[in-house]
């Protein structure tokens, strides 16, 4: 005699058998908690079975509006989940929420309207449909280069026409835009309303403790990759920011006609960040220095560069933009394919 327990039937006892229990600060059965979290656990629990191979099989996984019931910092994790998952399986989901378009792929999207469905032509037709009212910059927009501040904004612009055709090209055409995040904090702020807009995007970031926070935050939130992010960085040195990519020559004469500093001092040598080195710069050739002050003494050095971009650049230093540059074509001709 052969007693056996079929697979469906062993599944079936387990099923009514199991009970989870999630523990978020209150220890609370999933049969209890709301419709986000329980999906949120099938999902997690469908992961794990894919990544251990527990399921044996690629598998078709169908999702009705998973962004339903969710806080928008959970979408955006959920939305790095399903990426995971697909990779491997085939995803099929029902949405409305833009943060789940495929940019990649435009024709993997496809829109259900007045009983047809078709696959995407283009971007403005998945934003119609969603009701997605991107700014006025954003309209036209395939790729936003998010950077620090105004005059971070202005300069990279003048840099990205001097240094690189083709992305003057795209700037021009406003299908490359660079946005200003108004300080480093702005980040995931600033990212989500990007998102939002379907736009692809990239950071320019200082490598210094703000910056380098903002972005820990934002990859934490699921928000942005390393491979989002390029950073300021100076060889050599521990902490950097843009201003230290730039030709010392380019503004010394600025600095003492119009300030009366002379970058020859030994505080204004070594391997800190620029601000700091002029910080100390300023104090002892006996000037005051405050936030307002190297508001206006970065201000001065940006119309510099823009005024003269092609000698703006330190050799030893402008790796960091070289590389920003290549990122930006990358993903501009990624996109393009994706049109294809």
């Amino acid at each position: 005699m052969k007693v056996t327990i079929s697979d469906e039937a062993r599944y079936g006892a387990l099923r009514r058998a199991c009970e989870i229990t999630v523990d978020d600060g209150t220890p609370t059965l999933l049969a209890r908690k709301g419709d986000g979290i329980q999906s949120l656990a099938a999902l997690s629990l469908m992961r794990h079975s894919f990544e251990s191979g527990a399921l044996g099989r690629q598998l078709i996984l169908a999702i009705e509006e998973p962004e339903s019931h969710l806080h928008p910092s959970a979408i955006h994790r959920l939305r790095a989940v399903l990426t995971e998952i697909a990779d491997k399986n085939q995803i099929i989901m029902t949405t409305h929420c833009p943060l789940f378009v495929d940019r990649t792929s435009l024709k993997s999207n496809i829109i259900v309207h007045q009983n047809k469905a078709v696959p995407a032509k283009d971007l403005k037709q998945i934003r119609d449909i969603l009701g997605v009212r991107a700014a006025d910059n954003l309209q036209h927009a395939d790729l936003i280069l998010l950077v620090e501040g105004e005059e971070d904004k202005r300069t990279l612009a003048a840099l990205i026409a001097q240094l690189a055709p083709i992305l003057k090209l795209t700037l021009e055409q406003r299908t490359l835009v660079i946005d200003s995040l108004l300080g480093g904090t702005n980040l995931s702020y600033k990212l989500t309303q990007v998102r939002e807009a379907m736009c692809s995007f990239h950071c320019f970031l200082d490598h210094d403790k703000a910056g380098l926070a903002a972005f820990k935050k934002a990859e934490d939130e699921g928000l942005v990759t390393m491979a989002d992010v390029t950073f300021a960085i100076r060889n050599g040195s521990a902490e950097s920011e843009i201003e230290d990519l730039y030709e010392e020559s380019l503004y010394s004469k600025m600095l003492q006609n119009k300030y009366g500093v002379s970058t020859m001092a030994p505080q204004f040598k070594g391997n800190r960040k620029w601000s700091d080195r002029m910080h100390e710069t300023f104090k002892n050739q006996g000037k005051t220095w405050s936030d307002g002050i190297e508001k206006k003494v970065k201000r001065d050095l940006a119309k510099l560069v823009v005024e003269n971009p092609a000698a703006a650049l330190n050799e030893h230093h402008r790796g960091t933009i070289d590389a920003l540059l290549a990122a930006l074509e990358n993903k501009l001709n990624a996109l393009k394919q994706s049109k294809v």
